[in-house]
């Protein structure tokens, strides 16, 4: 990964994201290929970068950097939404296999991803107030 700037914002973001179509029903072939060319675009129109993408017949995985703009909610509803809509236009054959309309299973995974583990972001916060002792406060760093 690395370091993206804004004009308001200096980050490194990224998520892996898992989800599954309803009672983990199989996807065909055509279908995958279709939604792999959706999240694309999607991600794309969002300013999101995909890292890497698996398609598997069963569940979606995805790794994922994001601007501190979105939300990891919103990345999952956009990234489902969007395309279970787009799908089941291109695919009307789906709508036989996921009744009602619902394409993917309302549960997901997200986890943050980043080169820095939990440990060292909990040392280096702790050590901050023992940096600072000393400096006027107006000082700056």
């Amino acid at each position: 990964m690395k370091v993206r700037r804004r004009s308001s914002a200096v980050y490194e973001i990224a998520y892996h994201i898992i989800w599954c179509p309803k009672y983990r029903k199989a996807l065909p072939l055509n279908v995958q290929k279709s939604l792999r060319t959706v999240i694309h675009s999607i991600a794309g129109a969002r300013g999101l970068t995909i890292k890497e993408l698996e398609i598997c017949p069963d569940h979606v995985h995805l790794f994922i950097e994001a601007p501190p703009t979105e939300s990891p909610v919103g990345i999952v509803k956009a990234l489902k939404g969007i395309s279970a809509k787009v799908l089941f236009e291109e695919h009307p054959v789906l709508r036989r296999t996921f009744r009602k309309g619902h394409l993917w299973s309302p549960s997901y995974y997200i986890g943050t991803v980043g080169h820095v583990s939990a440990e060292t972001v909990a040392r280096y916060v702790r050590e901050q107030k023992s940096r600072t002792v000393g400096r006027p406060a107006s000082s700056p760093q």
